[in-house]
């Protein structure tokens, strides 16, 4: 595998945390944070997600209404006149 450095900037806190949980796993500081870069990119790409799912957590005590009024010809009568 080819790889190439990126430069990241972090407190001293995480990165204290990071070489703590690194050891703690038996892995190095890079290795885990590949490995997590990895899960996150993977999981971006594998459930693109809408803006109301994205912030779904914001209108939890919402009731959001039927989810087919664009498309439903019962929802449509009238409409325009």
């Amino acid at each position: 595998m080819l790889t190439e450095t990126l430069s990241i900037k972090v407190s001293k806190t995480e990165k204290n945390l990071l070489r703590c949980v690194a050891a703690g796993s038996h892995s190095s500081p890079s290795r885990l944070l590949r490995d997590a870069l990895q899960v996150v990119l993977t999981g971006a790409a594998a459930q693109p997600a809408s803006l109301l799912d994205k912030h779904r957590h914001l209108f939890a005590s919402l009731e959001l209404g039927p989810g087919d009024l664009s498309t439903n010809p019962d929802h449509l009568q009238g409409f325009g006149k």
